[in-house]
């Protein structure tokens, strides 16, 4: 009886442990089972990317703004709203008409944007009815203004020929004001010559430029006096009786 004792006890004790490990085994693939099918039903779906992206720089302004969800797609519908805004610092809104298709969304932005910081807030209603609203900013570089042309150095032979042309339309600018000034002198010396000569001046044009008039009177009356003598000499002999 003794020896058979401890056998006995040994099997018994292998079994409660097999026992035990099956348990256990079928425990946890209870909790594994039960967690695998309740995963879909805490998960919601969510933004998985976005163009821009959240944080962005850009050099330039983009042409939308495109949201792409995980999931089999949005919940769209009459009442339901499914809406993106894009609005800057001042809270002016630059976004166009939201379109959806499938799980992404997006709006075309009807002007460019200009250098500054934007919001892009949304509002979507997953397949699985669950509704979000979120928002992320990015940032468009403004513009910097365009650079002044350097005006290219000229040669010497360049610089002769404008120096020459200058000249050249210098005295061809010059010459018509010495052609008027001839032509008014000729104009005022053909009046002057016109013009008929009254009073003294007509008197001194007229007068012999030679011997002044008393010398005229005392030259005459001198011959007058030789002739008178003349005269009486000859009267005189006529008068004496011959011998």
């Amino acid at each position: 009886m003794s020896s058979r004792t401890p056998a006995h006890r040994t099997s018994t004790t292998w079994r409660q442990r097999a026992g035990r490990v099956t348990a256990l085994s079928a425990t946890a693939a209870l909790g594994l089972a039960v967690t695998t099918m309740a995963a879909p039903a805490w998960a919601h779906d969510s933004l998985i990317s976005s163009s821009p992206e959240a944080g962005d720089l850009l050099e330039a302004s983009p042409e939308e703004v495109t949201l792409e969800f995980s999931g089999g797609g949005l919940t769209t519908g009459e009442s339901i709203t499914n809406i993106i805004a894009v609005s800057d610092e001042d809270g002016e809104n630059w976004e166009g008409e939201t379109e959806i298709e499938g799980a992404t969304m997006w709006t075309e932005l009807p002007a460019e944007l200009p250098g500054g910081d934007y919001t892009v807030a949304y509002r979507v209603v997953y397949s699985d009815g669950h509704a979000e609203e979120s928002s992320f900013d990015f940032e468009v570089a403004a513009a910097e203004p365009d650079p002044e042309p350097t005006p290219e150095p000229s040669t010497p032979a360049e610089t002769e020929t404008e120096t020459d042309a200058d000249a050249e339309t210098e005295t061809e600018a010059a010459a018509p004001a010495e052609d008027d000034d001839v032509a008014d002198s000729t104009s005022t010396d053909s009046a002057e010559a016109d013009e008929p000569v009254t009073g003294d001046a007509a008197a001194d044009t007229q007068q012999d430029p030679g011997l002044p008039v008393w010398a005229v009177v005392v030259g005459a009356l001198t011959v007058l006096g030789l002739l008178a003598a003349i005269a009486m000499a000859v009267l005189r002999g006529r008068k004496t009786p011959r011998a």
